[in-house]
């Protein structure tokens, strides 16, 4: 695999619209390798090899030996005890505090216990928010792009952005809050249920057993064409070898949704397309054009020849019933290169910091697959590293 810094920044670039600040992307892409290796020193364990992920337009991604995160989260929280770094749960921050109305340093944070107590907590370095992004927030989504209030999410409950506000209660600026990126979920209930990754070993079909998108290219482009196609409702497909790439975690999630009906598995094409209710004449007519393509390295719907290397044609076959979900909220408060949280002015607010999905101005209109958790640990670390030295 031939890769670099600059590679990575360019592709962010483009694929965001060149939406995004070059400065912040150009920093993130040149430290994302060495956020990577200190994960790796902090004790996270890496699964051999490189992959593209959906919507990643590159085989650049990593992935945990734990699914769902628990990877990252047990070797960090891991790292805390060893620091002595504590932890403070059921603690939610209602309010920034700063010197000033909208001037001085932010000095602090007001928050509500469990019992429902305000208390205040001082910073002498500074404050970093890491609050997460609005994809599980009707109304704030609606306030953005109103097409999505009724969507359902692949994220968790918690992705409110409830510290978005309170920043811009002391003067920060939000960038790119109607860029909202969405992923195909499960039919039923919108939930990650894997499928989708990796790309190499998945095509995407409709109702009428066509495929109809190259399925490596950007996220929206994908989401527009799920969204413009019979129902809305499309079928990823896999055979034996390509449900076996699927990493844990998405193995884990594709299984259970078994019991919602929007996983299938069939030993024929014939029997997965009556399973799926769509026409078996076409759906082997997909795979075998598909098939074809990879012999070719020719894909008549534009694949790349690197994601042209895995044929579907060992049973068991596989397929999971997808709808678009709000995935990700490219959005959020403003950041400079050196993850700083900016005012209206275009001037950081001191002391006060953001790093992932709280913060915009990384990925512009789309983001890339797997730069989401490049972002928090490179942007993160940045924070961190900035707030103690300031």
């Amino acid at each position: 695999i031939k890769d670099s810094v600059e590679l990575h920044a360019e592709q962010t670039l483009k694929a965001g619209d060149y939406r995004g600040n070059p400065e912040l992307v150009r920093e993130f892409t040149k430290r994302a390798p060495e956020a990577l290796q200190w994960l790796k020193d902090c004790g996270l364990v890496f699964l051999p090899g490189v992959y593209q992920v959906y919507g990643g337009l590159h085989p650049r991604a990593h992935s945990s030996t734990k699914p769902f995160g628990l990877g990252y989260i047990e070797a960090l929280e891991n790292k805390c005890k060893e620091l002595n770094v504590p932890i403070l749960l059921n603690m939610k921050v209602v309010r920034l505090i700063r010197e000033g109305n909208l001037s001085g340093r932010v000095i602090g944070v007001e928050v509500q216990t469990k019992r429902g107590r305000t208390q205040y907590i001082r910073a002498l370095k500074g404050v970093v928010l890491a609050s997460g992004g609005f994809s599980a927030n009707p109304q704030a989504r609606a306030l953005h792009d109103p097409r999505l209030f009724d969507l359902p999410t692949t994220n968790h409950k918690g992705a409110t952005g409830d510290l978005i506000a309170p920043a811009q209660d002391i003067g920060a600026e939000v960038v790119g809050m109607d860029y909202i990126q969405l992923l195909p979920g499960g039919a039923t209930t919108g939930r990650f249920i894997g499928m989708v990754s990796p790309v190499e070993s998945v095509i995407f079909v409709n109702k009428n057993g066509d495929r109809f998108v190259a399925e490596d290219k950007r996220r929206d482009v994908i989401a527009d064409a799920i969204l413009g196609s019979p129902t809305k409702v499309v079928f990823g497909i896999r055979d034996e070898d390509g449900y076996a790439a699927m990493n844990k975690g998405a193995t884990k999630a594709f299984n259970s949704a078994f019991e919602i009906g929007d996983a299938f598995k069939a030993d024929t094409l014939d029997e997965l397309a009556a399973k799926l209710q769509i026409p078996a004449e076409n759906l082997k007519k997909a795979v075998e054009t598909y098939n074809k393509a990879v012999d070719e390295k020719k894909d008549p719907l534009g694949r790349d020849p690197k994601m042209l290397i895995h044929k579907i044609e060992k049973g068991p076959f596989y397929a999971g019933r997808l709808t678009m979900a709000v995935h990700h909220t490219m959005g959020g408060v403003a950041i400079n290169s050196h993850a700083q949280v900016m005012d209206r002015r275009g001037q950081p607010i001191p002391g006060l910091y953001a790093a992932g999905e709280v913060s915009g101005g990384v990925h512009g209109t789309n983001r890339v697959g797997g730069n989401a958790v490049a972002e928090i640990f490179t942007i993160g670390k940045m924070a961190g590293e900035n707030a103690a030295k300031n």
